[in-house]
């Protein structure tokens, strides 16, 4: 198959583009991304150094005739789209429906699947596992943009019958799969367990943001799926839409089931590989309490479940990504 990647040099864009190649030599991955990270590349047939929206972007795609598109590319910090949503709106609504509108006008509609995201939820009442069929009460500009998308995607396909496939991303974590750690998050991401490998790596004193949540130990609960996983529901959903004739727009989420909090996995590293210096400092803006999903959908639909996606699989995944210098 001939599959485009926007955003395909990122931490989840790379992982897709090594699952495509592993699943079937044949198939052609093309990447287009404002960053260059050489590692991702190695999968990719061709690269586009370029934002997804712009013209020459649209005109590649338009000469690909591609069968997927997997749109990866957006602006991802919760916090920040608090404090900057018109950024936001623009690059994760806008550009994204300037893509989508080119799209629908292709002489053969390809396969959208889209990185939506467990945001989508908000802060569920209850602190229950949330299934897509719960409301969608995003409390972050973030949030809303991904909501909006899979809305458009949605709205896109009874109009024009493009189909799609949005994925809820439950904090997707980790590194490579089995012995190929060659591939992992770049130097600074905002995600917990990067920042707290990075800071015990160089010997730095980690941030715990907000003691303060409803939950048992007072910081904030998650769902980590390990990136693996993720890449792998991305070829399952390809088989199910062009192997088994599922031509619609899905959601679903793409989580464990299992709510892992911010002091058990400081906890863990500190078990595994030797304490640390922690110090607390306040709650991000627009950040839940608890958010853990049940995958029912995708296990049901697709035949996704996760593999790789314990604590202990997740941190030590990344732990030989960030300590294999």
């Amino acid at each position: 198959m001939k599959i485009v990647i926007t955003g395909g040099c990122g931490y989840i864009g790379s992982h897709i583009a090594r699952a495509l190649r592993l699943q079937n030599s044949k198939n052609e991955v093309f990447v287009i991304d404002r960053e260059r990270r050489e590692h991702t590349l190695g999968n990719a047939a061709g690269y586009l150094h370029t934002d997804f929206a712009s013209k020459s972007s649209l005109m590649w795609i338009t000469e690909l005739e591609p069968d997927v598109v997997v749109h990866c590319a957006a602006d991802t910090m919760v916090g920040e789209s608090v404090t900057d949503p018109a950024k936001y709106y623009w690059n994760n609504i806008s550009k994204t429906e300037t893509l989508m509108t080119h799209l629908k006008d292709l002489k053969r509609k390809p396969l959208v699947l889209f990185s939506s995201s467990a945001s989508v939820y908000g802060n569920p009442v209850g602190g229950q596992a949330v299934v897509e069929t719960d409301l969608k009460l995003p409390i972050s500009p973030y949030g809303v943009s991904k909501h909006v998308v899979e809305r458009m995607l949605s709205d896109y396909f009874d109009a024009y019958q493009m189909p799609s496939v949005s994925f809820r991303y439950f904090n997707a974590a980790g590194a490579g799969i089995a012995d190929q750690i060659d591939l992992g998050q770049a130097a600074g991401a905002s995600h917990i367990i990067a920042r707290i490998l990075e800071a015990k790596l160089a010997n730095k004193t980690f941030t715990l943001n907000g003691t303060d949540y409803a939950t048992p130990d007072g910081t904030c609960i998650r769902d980590y799926v390990h990136v693996w996983d993720i890449a792998r529901a991305h070829l399952q959903a390809i088989d199910w839409v062009f192997n088994k004739g599922n031509y619609c727009a899905a959601a679903m989420n793409l989580g464990t089931g299992t709510g892992i909090s911010n002091q058990q996995i400081i906890n863990y590293v500190r078990e595994k590989y030797g304490d640390f210096l922690v110090d607390t400092g306040p709650r991000r803006p627009g950040d839940p309490d608890r958010l853990v999903a049940r995958a029912d959908v995708a296990r049901a639909i697709i035949g996704w479940t996760p593999e790789h996606s314990t604590l202990e699989q997740i941190v030590d995944s990344a732990w030989k990504w960030y300590s294999r210098v």
